[in-house]
């Protein structure tokens, strides 16, 4: 922003306000003086928030004040301050505004290319053609930046939190756009105002994103649909370059094309189009994968207590997450990749190094600035390549063996491996084996890495803001569908409020820090719809923090804070009491934050999984309890809990042994966690039993909870009616 200095020093000594300029003049002027300006007001509250945009011929320029309500098309008259808002100039401070009349015609958009966005554009409408967004068919989210390109050059949009925008569909394909210019931290960007703003020129054109559907080792469903009936065609190929098209010949609004005769765990580039007369409509290019010939095995580990009476089956698992990462990169045979943000544990240096002697290529990725005192007892030889000057490089994820059907691993999850995230705080380890799902965990680590070779490529590396999104995203891994996504390419947030937004049941969410404004509002929604909420964090007083936010709107929320150890963990389980709800998990290394949306390299899996939804609930309510009772797990003691007949009809038996007179409560709970059935109890130092003639339960799988002072004990109670 240009702060020429263009006063007479006698009136900026005195303070006093100049007389009304035009508004080109104005931003001549220095922060802190008083200008008075009029113009035609270009957007009203559809932006989000109490900013508004003001033009006048001359120039453009936002009038940011609470008592300022104008909207598009008022003629106004405003005095105020100027101040510089991380470059962005604005006027404060309003001293007097006058609306002169309404509706009044908008100034022309100026017609630019990215490349011509500048200071001399801020604040005014602009024009950009031949627009293509990187995230085409996804849904706009709030306090979020997306990618377009327009005539080879690049540029981003703004979506603030109270947009208009958020939930609808980001344009697929070319458009025209209409947008207010503005600047953040010397980044020029535009502010589309809603969706009128996008300006289809052809007269079809694609209404939804492109979904993918029966993947299997050699063919790809798509389905797609357009505003008018058109054609079904196809394009796909190794690289962008495509190769072989697919035509269908047929004419409807509601496309299905099917991509066969393809090879295992392996990535093409498709791109879609319909075809009506003389025009074509075309979706983005995506990168898609075809599903792997290995055993697709997914393992899930915590290195803290859980707590197996939510188990469905499957009994949840506590290790030590040192060792099985090390026993993992034992079985590397070919490759190693590592991406790391914090590294301070021998035994896995230990069997790094081991791998790399042993003839194992390694390669290595970490963050800029941590203390990382583990590298350096890795072998010198083994490269080690440093980035991410704008965020952090925040993955936690191994490779091994990427190019193997049946040893090919993906560790990933939210622990680093450093003594505190190992052994204090609470995490959680996924291991997959999957072919498909190793290559894209490569792609993204040689993006990071510069090259596909040994050796880094430090003037082709990409971090954080710089990467963009060139990695596959639906997987089907032993018949499980699986999301990969990374940030800050890919809009991952956007990919977060869909998964929440799906919870009908219930949603556990456990988390370090959370901040974005979008998905506490999601969380909110949701609880408000019925779904039975739990959300566990960490940060409680982070700057921004959704905690008193939710729970001052009646969100069951606890943080975590004054217990030993962090909730390091960046999970949420969608529906896990219901299968037939699509029960899911989101795990990685993204906690809910804007700085992990637009700025740390990350990874976020979603996995529609029943029994791993189950063995994360189980940790999850582990966690709640030892909350609720905010206490030491060491000082919980047993009550000799006891309940017949098990499985039972309704008539209960409960018999349960105290060390001394005390009130207890027993609880029985579903499989989320929610308590169907209570009461309070006055107990004696010794044996109690409880006679319950009936519970009125339905059949199915709960348990029973006797809880008292630092008192605690459950079981698996089965209703059978």
């Amino acid at each position: 922003m240009k702060k020429t200095l263009l006063l007479i020093a006698t009136l900026a000594l005195s303070g006093l306000s100049i007389a009304q300029v035009n508004i080109a003049d104005a931003r001549t002027y220095t922060v802190g003086q008083t200008v008075t300006v009029s113009g035609i007001v270009t957007n009203g509250s559809e932006l989000g928030g109490i900013i508004r945009y003001m033009e006048d011929g001359s120039g453009g320029i936002a009038v940011y004040d609470g008592s300022f309500n104008a909207t598009r098309g008022d003629s106004v008259t405003v005095t105020g301050e100027l101040s510089d808002f991380n470059g962005l100039l604005e006027v404060v401070n309003v001293s007097s505004h006058n609306i002169h009349s309404n509706g009044n015609t908008l100034p022309t958009p100026q017609l630019l290319t990215p490349n011509q966005l500048g200071e001399t554009t801020e604040g005014e409408l602009i024009r950009i053609d031949d627009v293509t967004f990187t995230n085409g068919g996804s849904t706009f989210s709030g306090s979020t930046n997306y990618n377009f390109t327009a005539g080879g050059q690049a540029g981003e949009i703004r979506v603030n939190n109270g947009s208009v925008l958020i939930g609808q569909t980001v344009p697929v394909g070319t458009v025209d756009m209409i947008a207010l210019s503005s600047e953040f931290n010397t980044s020029y960007q535009v502010l589309p105002r809603d969706m009128n703003d996008f300006i289809v020129n052809s007269s079809i054109y694609l209404t939804s994103g492109v979904t993918q559907s029966n993947i299997t080792t050699t063919s790809i469903d798509f389905d797609w649909t357009t505003n008018i009936n058109g054609s079904s065609n196809l394009r796909y190929g190794p690289t962008a370059a495509f190769g072989t098209d697919i035509n269908m010949g047929n004419s409807t609004s509601s496309h299905s094309v099917t991509m066969g005769s393809l090879t295992d765990a392996t990535c093409y580039h498709v791109q879609v189009y319909s075809i009506n007369g003389t025009d074509t409509a075309f979706s983005n290019t995506m990168i898609v994968s075809t599903a792997a010939n290995s055993t697709g095995q997914m393992l899930v580990y915590f290195n803290k207590s859980v707590d197996t009476n939510y188990s469905t089956g499957l009994d949840a698992e506590t290790v030590d997450l040192a060792d099985t990462i090390a026993a993992y990169i034992d079985r590397a045979q070919t490759t190693l990749d590592v991406s790391m943000y914090n590294n301070d544990n021998a035994v896995i240096v230990n069997a790094i190094n081991d791998a790399y002697t042993r003839g194992v290529t390694v390669r290595y990725v970490s963050d800029l600035t941590t203390s990382n005192f583990g590298l350096n007892v890795m072998n010198a030889a083994i490269p080690v390549h440093k980035g991410n000057n704008t965020g952090i490089m925040h993955n936690k994820f191994f490779v091994i063996d990427r190019d193997d059907d049946n040893n090919s691993w993906v560790l990933g999850g939210s622990t680093n491996i450093t003594p505190q995230n190992l052994n204090t705080d609470f995490n959680n380890l996924i291991i997959i084996q999957d072919k498909a799902l190793a290559k894209a965990y490569t792609m993204e680590f040689e993006e990071m890495w510069g090259s596909s070779g040994n050796t880094p490529n430090a003037g082709n590396s990409k971090f954080g803001e710089d990467k963009v999104d060139n990695t596959p995203h639906e997987f089907n891994i032993g018949g499980v569908r699986v999301e990969l996504h990374f940030s800050p390419s890919d809009n991952v947030t956007a990919q977060l409020v869909r998964t929440v937004n799906s919870a009908d049941d219930d949603l556990q969410v456990a988390l370090l820090s959370f901040t974005r404004n979008d998905l506490g509002a999601e969380v909110l929604n949701r609880h408000n719809a019925g779904t039975d909420v739990k959300v566990i964090m960490e940060n409680q007083f982070d700057t921004g923090s959704e905690y008193n936010y939710l729970e001052t709107n009646g969100v069951p929320i606890f943080s975590h804070i004054s217990l030993t150890g962090q909730i390091h963990h960046k999970y949420a389980i969608v529906d896990a009491s219901n299968v037939a709800s699509d029960p899911t998990v989101i795990t990685g290394s993204h906690n809910w934050s804007t700085a992990a949306e637009e700025r740390n390299d990350e990874n976020t899996l979603i996995i529609h999984d029943a029994t791993i939804a189950n063995l994360y609930l189980q940790e999850f309510m582990a966690r709640w309890n030892d909350i609720l009772l905010e206490v030491d797990e060491s000082t919980i003691r047993s009550a000799d809990l006891k309940v017949f007949p098990n499985p039972s009809a309704g008539a209960l038996n409960i018999s349960y042994t105290l060390q001394q007179n005390q009130p207890v409560q027993v609880n029985i709970i579903d499989m989320t966690g929610k308590i169907v059935w209570q009461q309070q109890y006055t107990g004696t130092t010794g044996t109690n039993t409880i006679n319950l003639m009936s519970t009125d339960l339905s059949s199915g799988v709960y348990h029973l909870q006797i809880a008292g002072d630092q008192l605690r004990e459950d079981l698996k109670l089965v209703i059978a009616k």
